[in-house]
């Protein structure tokens, strides 16, 4: 199956477009390895992707023409509306991935401090800014990241500091539940990526991890630091377990049978990671002039 060819429509006013999907990513909950999958089954002109500055300008505003062209939306983007999901005034089909939230915190706070690309990766550094530091901070650019971001993403409301906002955790989970087509468990990776492959309609789901951290770039937490995050991610601790219970149920309502397609995804990918390591490998041995490769460019 194509992927994108379950696409639905919906009639509105004189024409009808589809409705696409939309991958609100979170980040460090597995994004950037599930978007070279999902590069890899969608034809590049069907997908709108915004992760940059270029990007965010290039598609401020687009035409109807071209927004009917568009199969999956990917991005570091939030909705303009979450019941029901819409982005660009147009419905879209949206799934995400979540993460156990300090886990997902502190990766975040690594990832940045060694990323040199990223635009607080000089801010963090400068300023020595600590784990700490990074969750309670007042700063602009840091206020939101360190304070229930996936309860913030899911629920599209702003509800400044409180560790525990209850009306937005419950309009969060309804919204998980009800309104995404599709959520998955970083943790869960395997069992997340075939439940969406079906969703999508992607047959080829094998893969490399990408945007890992080395060992070399994370910090060593101490207690302070996890209790710390732990109260000031109250609500997103809430969620991802609201998340994590539902997730079981929908895996249980599957059964046997896809279970063994689980295993059987574990032992194919076990095996493609191992041969794309050693073709890697010997790109960078013929690039060092180690080794001689056919004309062709073949193996």
């Amino acid at each position: 199956m194509q992927a994108g060819s379950v696409t639905r429509e919906f009639s509105k006013g004189f024409f009808v477009m589809h409705e696409p999907f939309f991958f609100l990513h979170i980040p460090r909950t597995a994004g950037t390895t599930l978007n070279s999958i999902l590069k890899n089954a969608f034809p590049p002109e069907a997908i709108l992707s915004i992760y940059n500055k270029n990007d965010y300008e290039t598609n401020r505003c687009q035409s109807l023409e071209f927004l009917k062209s568009i199969t999956l939306i990917i991005g570091h983007l939030l909705l303009e509306n979450t019941n029901p999901p819409k982005f660009y005034g147009m419905p879209v089909r949206v799934f995400t991935f979540l993460r156990e939230p300090v886990a997902r915190l502190a990766s975040e706070y690594d990832f940045l401090r060694s990323w040199e690309a990223n635009h607080l990766y000089s801010f963090l550094n400068k300023n020595n800014v600590s784990f700490k530091e990074y969750i309670r901070s007042q700063e602009r650019c840091l206020f939101y990241r360190g304070k229930n971001f996936m309860t913030r993403c899911i629920s599209g409301r702003n509800f400044m500091d409180d560790p525990y906002p209850e009306e937005s955790l419950e309009y969060a989970k309804e919204t998980l539940e009800k309104n995404f087509t599709f959520f998955g468990i970083q943790e869960r990776f395997f069992e997340s990526l075939v439940m969406l492959g079906d969703i999508l309609g992607i047959s080829n789901i094998l893969h490399e991890k990408r945007n890992a951290l080395k060992e070399e770039a994370r910090t060593c937490l101490d207690e302070e630091d996890i209790t710390l995050a732990r109260q000031m991610n109250a609500a997103d601790i809430e969620l991802y377990k609201f998340a994590l219970e539902l997730f079981d149920k929908r895996i249980a309502a599957l059964g046997p049978a896809f279970r063994a397609r689980i295993k059987k995804l574990a032992i194919l990918n076990e095996q493609y990671q191992k041969v794309s390591q050693l073709l890697m490998q010997r790109t960078e041995y013929a690039e060092q002039g180690q080794i001689l490769l056919p004309k062709d460019g073949t193996w």
